[in-house]
């Protein structure tokens, strides 16, 4: 993946420096995040959006994701700790007296980069949509199968904060059919239940909704606070499932092959090729943002550079953020998109190092 051919002793050095401190950086940065991703999905979970039985396969297919984001800062903080190490170690004023000049940094640096930003490409283009396709068709498969949605023979399942509580005696070879069904549900101040001999589930691809359909049972309703007590037998009903959101739509844009969004020409469409792309280009400009950054004196403290760095991702990646909302609220003009605000961190990233005077090899 990365190339170490034609470079010296001394860019070699660099080179595997930036390297190890980016892989370490990379699964740190990865472990985190898949943390927060486990905590949102316990939390769907919980809330009845996400069947139980798909945790580990939805964490897996979010790591495109993930890797999309995290990568880039990854970049930009192994640059920055590599360099920062050498100035401090004074091992960069040893390099630089033996005649290395900061252009020689670009070969390793490329050598880095590219390769990163290339799998981020295809990452963004390919893998992630194909990810993000499989998740949606995970959720409409188990929403038709009740034992991977979680439902456990003989168990209460309590929903949505205790609005719904779900017993079923038993569970068919075919993850669908239940047998002998209970459900309570409350709304407001009025109590639903319900009881039925069979019952399975089927999902309204339209509407994304999830249905309960029961079979020869019964209804009782009545309030919390009055008599008006009601009993109706059925030979068979329809239930929706109450939930607060859709997950199995909710990826839809995500989801969108990356060919066919690129030539629809809608806004929403143009906007999202141009997001898929933006970490490919993050990490190009981050890392070389991470070499003025990671210049220090000899005399000058870690906090300064160090809270300087932060500043200047946070700015970027809030920018891009803001930008993609006006792209698509339309308060930007879509032929400017997001490509004024990489441009724009390049010009400053230059116009840094030429002020430090690197660019003609002083300091």
């Amino acid at each position: 993946m990365f190339d170490e051919v034609n470079l010296n002793i001394l860019q070699k050095y660099i080179f595997r420096e930036w390297l190890l401190t980016f892989l370490a950086v990379t699964v740190v940065l990865l472990v985190v995040m898949i943390g927060v991703a486990f905590g949102e999905l316990l939390h769907d979970i919980a809330g009845g959006r996400v069947p139980s039985g798909l945790l580990w396969v939805l964490i897996g297919l979010k790591m495109p994701q993930v890797l999309g984001t995290i990568v880039p800062l990854s970049v930009f903080i192994s640059v920055i700790w590599g360099l920062g190490r050498l100035y401090r170690d004074q091992e960069m004023s040893v390099m630089r007296a033996s005649g290395f000049r900061w252009q020689m940094m670009l070969r390793p640096l490329f050598n880095m980069l590219l390769p990163i930003s290339a799998g981020l490409l295809a990452l963004g283009l390919f893998v992630a949509p194909m990810a993000a396709s499989a998740t949606q068709q995970k959720l409409l498969d188990a929403f038709r199968n009740a034992a991977e949605w979680g439902l456990q023979a003989g168990t209460f399942h309590v929903l949505r904060n205790g609005e719904l509580v779900l017993y079923v005696e038993s569970v068919e070879k075919d993850g669908r059919t239940l047998r002998n069904v209970f459900i309570q549900l409350r709304q407001d101040d009025r109590e639903q239940i319900w009881s039925a001999e069979k019952g399975y589930y089927w999902l309204d691809k339209n509407t994304g909704g999830r249905f309960l359909t029961l079979e020869n049972g019964q209804v009782t309703e009545g309030g919390a606070e009055t008599l008006d007590f009601g009993m109706m037998h059925f030979s068979r009903s329809d239930t929706k499932l109450p939930e607060q959101e859709s997950k199995v739509n909710s990826g839809a844009m995500e989801s969108k092959k990356s060919a066919e969004i690129f030539f629809s020409g809608t806004l929403e469409d143009s906007v999202e090729f141009q997001w898929r792309i933006a970490p490919a280009l993050a990490a190009i400009v981050l890392g070389l943002m991470a070499i003025p950054l990671s210049h220090s004196p000899p005399k000058e403290g870690r906090g300064g550079r160090v809270l300087l760095g932060i500043l200047a991702y946070i700015v970027y990646v809030n920018t891009l953020y803001m930008c993609r909302n006006w792209l698509l609220k339309g308060d930007m003009p879509l032929g400017i998109g997001l490509w004024w605000v990489h441009l724009l961190a390049l010009l400053i990233t230059l116009a840094w190092l030429q002020r430090q005077g690197r660019m003609v090899g002083r300091d």
